[in-house]
């Protein structure tokens, strides 16, 4: 019994309660009410709640969320995936997939290595697709993660009617910290919205089934905006006055020309009507900065962050030239 009383002394002053180290999930507010929305798309209650019961606090969830890997600067970002052993994995993994690809770029727009490069950043062609139970991940998030619960919340939501949908299990979906899942890291409400059934039979695997996610995140691009008439980004110069913050979000507005007026220099001819913005990197070796255009903001639909999107932009080049494309 002393020992007992001594834990819970321990635990109430280190500010964590036994109870919040295991929540039962299925008792808050928002559960309950989440359940209702369910309950009304033809959910059964009692097993939702029941899972919910099942639903795991992870820390390291917690922990990863607030130490993502694009707070780097591009300098240390830019090492993680720009490497030759990744581009010889798009090439083998472009190897199996061939026609799919050729499908894909063919039906959907968007080319073969841009749809390679986000597989490759995103699981490393499926080697790394995470190992984090979904359902703890986005209960973790969207119940004991204030800044973003909302959107997880809805994640949360949105994973039970995938769920209902794709005829899967809750408790066996796995995925990263942030509860996205499969070979291109769909999180649940956009495994509702893009994931097409490439291979035609019946089913939208994007878990297992490589056809499936290739054809997927071309679509997901495709229904974004992407346009094979656009370039993604180029090197420009004296364009320091043309960025109000380094590594920041882009706004695509002004035109090409537009730029060239306020003096910066190296925009491609061919892009003096687009709209672009230029975007300025921390590099290895000193700042750069790049004229970006749609297809660009479109990869940051993926991810917002734009050392991401420079991420997938420059492996693509890679790979197109590995591959010979």
């Amino acid at each position: 019994m002393r020992i007992i009383q001594t834990i819970i002394i321990v635990a109430s002053l280190l500010g964590s309660p036994l109870s919040l180290a295991n929540p039962n999930y299925a008792e808050r507010s928002e559960v309950k009410a989440m359940v209702k929305r369910l309950a009304a798309k033809g959910l059964d209650s009692s097993a939702v709640l029941t899972l919910m019961s099942e639903a795991k606090r992870l820390d390291t969830v917690i922990n990863a969320m607030n130490r993502p890997a694009e707070r780097k600067k591009w300098k240390d970002y830019r090492a993680i995936f720009l490497k030759p052993a990744r581009i010889l994995a798009a090439k083998s993994f472009y190897q199996k997939h061939k026609r799919t690809f050729a499908r894909a770029e063919l039906q959907l727009g968007v080319p073969v290595e841009v749809i390679l490069a986000i597989i490759g950043v995103e699981t490393y062609f499926g080697r790394n697709k995470g190992s984090f139970r979904a359902l703890d991940a986005l209960a973790t998030l969207g119940l004991d993660y204030p800044k973003r619960a909302k959107f997880f919340l809805g994640e949360l939501e949105s994973l039970f009617l995938l769920a209902k949908e794709e005829n899967l299990s809750v408790t066996d979906l796995k995925g990263s910290y942030a509860g996205a899942m499969g070979f291109g890291q769909f999180i649940p409400s956009s495994y509702l919205a893009y994931a097409i059934d490439f291979d035609d039979d019946g089913r939208r695997d994007l878990i297992n089934n490589p056809v499936d996610a290739i054809g997927s995140v071309a679509n997901y691009l495709m229904r974004h905006g992407w346009d094979d008439a656009y370039g993604i980004a180029s090197v420009v110069s004296n364009a320091a006055s043309s960025v109000k913050k380094m590594e920041s979000a882009i706004v695509i507005k002004e035109t090409g020309s537009e730029l060239m007026e306020q003096g910066v220099k190296g925009i491609p001819a061919a892009w003096a009507q687009l709209p672009l913005d230029v975007l300025g990197l921390h590099g290895i070796k000193g700042d750069e900065f790049w004229a970006v255009t749609k297809n660009f903001y479109v990869i940051t639909r993926y991810n917002r962050s734009p050392l991401y999107a420079m991420a997938v932009t420059q492996l693509s080049e890679e790979i197109a030239k590995e591959l010979a494309l």
